[in-house]
């Protein structure tokens, strides 16, 4: 198995905003992370009481740990006014995976 990386990001959206936001993210976020090194998937989900959750996978640690701050400033002016509270960052490894 490839080794690989994770990016997680998780936020809570303002009430109603949750298609938007995907579909900002879908629209300006995913052509920047797919030129990224070692890019390899991404999941956005929707959880409950308008949580929002992010996954990027990589093979490239390093940019892994780095692609929330590359894409820090577009996040701000894009996805700030559609969150309710900033988003919290965590990378890490990924150690199970399974995919059919």
């Amino acid at each position: 198995m490839t080794q690989m990386f994770a990016a997680i990001r998780k936020g809570k959206v303002k009430p109603g905003m949750a298609k938007e936001f995907a579909k900002r993210v879908e629209a300006g976020a995913l052509p920047v992370m797919k030129k990224m090194d070692g890019f390899k998937a991404y999941y956005l989900v929707m959880g409950g009481e308008d949580t929002v959750i992010a996954m990027s996978l990589f093979t490239n640690k390093a940019v892994a740990e780095s692609s929330t701050q590359t894409l820090m400033p577009w996040i701000k002016e894009n996805l700030g006014p559609l969150l309710a509270s900033p988003t919290e960052p965590t990378e890490g490894e990924v150690l199970v995976s399974y995919s059919v």
